[in-house]
This record gives C-alpha cells, structure tokens and sequence, in this order.
C-alpha cells in the first residue's frame, strides 16, 4: 500500500517538475508555432523561425539569424547576432551581441520598474514603454527609438541614437 502511495506521489512530482520546464526549440532553419502556455523558452541555433502562442514565462533567443514572434512574455534576453524579434510586451529586456532587431512593449509599474539593458554593437531596438522604465544602453553604435512614457536612461560607450517616436 505505501509503495503504491509513493510510486504515486513521485509520478506527481514529476509530472509537476515536467511542466516546469523550460521549451527547448533548437535548429537549423526550422519554421514552427510554438504553444508557450506560460513555460519559458530557449531558442538557440540558425535561421529559425519560431511564432510563440499564448502568454510565455522567460524568452532566450540565442544564435543568430533567428526569426522570433510572441505576444506576452515575462521577460526577453536576446544574444547572438542579426536575430530579429517581435513581441507584444515584455516586463525586461537584455539585448547583447550585434545587428538585433527587437520590437516590443515594455510595461512596467510601480511596483516593480521595466529594466531594459542593452550590450554589444548596432543593436535596433523600437520599443513602447508602458509605465516606469530604467535603460542602460553599452557597448558602441546602438539605436533605441522609444515612445510611451519617459524612461531614465544611462548611457556608456560611443556612437548611441537615442529617439523618442
């Protein structure tokens, strides 16, 4: 009777650490639609193209050339090179390596500002801030166009095009 009790309480705990896993989705110029159902989410390799479903936990796109739509995410971290992302809103946002293109809401509140930091070299980034919002931008030749509420902004390195819309 207890073997069965613990057979079965272990087959609960797994199923529950299953679904907290994050989604791996992996390749070379794979093109899918991807059910997010609030998990987060890995994106690695080449010329991929993925349109996440539903709301999403935390979204990493790694590699380069990658082709990302999604709608909700709690948060995004972009590195690589030459990937290009479009989301509806993020609560953060992480940019790092060259040539991303990234467009998306970012919503904060006052509870807990948006935090948006961006690395590297000739980053795009178009975003519509909703609520209070920190920026650092690094690293050389970064374009931020925003539009929305005021954010603070830091800045380090060279060559920056900071632009409200």
């Amino acid at each position: 009777m207890h073997k069965v009790w613990i057979a079965g309480a272990m087959l609960a705990v797994s199923l529950g650490t299953a679904q907290a896993q994050a989604l791996d989705l992996h390749g070379i110029g794979v093109s899918r639609d991807v059910p997010c159902k609030g998990q987060d989410v890995i994106v690695t390799g080449n010329g991929n193209q993925f349109r996440l479903t539903g709301d999403c936990g935390q979204i990493e796109v790694n590699g380069s050339d990658q082709q990302v739509s999604f709608g909700k995410a709690a948060g995004l971290v972009v590195t690589g090179s030459k990937n290009r992302i479009e989301g509806e809103r993020v609560t953060s946002l992480e940019v790092s390596g060259s040539e991303h293109q990234v467009e998306t809401e970012v919503h904060g509140n006052d509870q807990q500002p948006a935090q948006i930091a961006i690395y590297g070299d000739s980053n795009v980034l178009e975003l519509d801030l909703d609520g209070p919002t920190q920026i650092e931008v690094n690293g050389l030749n970064q374009q931020l166009t925003w539009s929305g509420d005021e954010p603070q902004i830091e800045t380090t390195g060279v060559e920056h095009r900071i632009k409200q819309d």
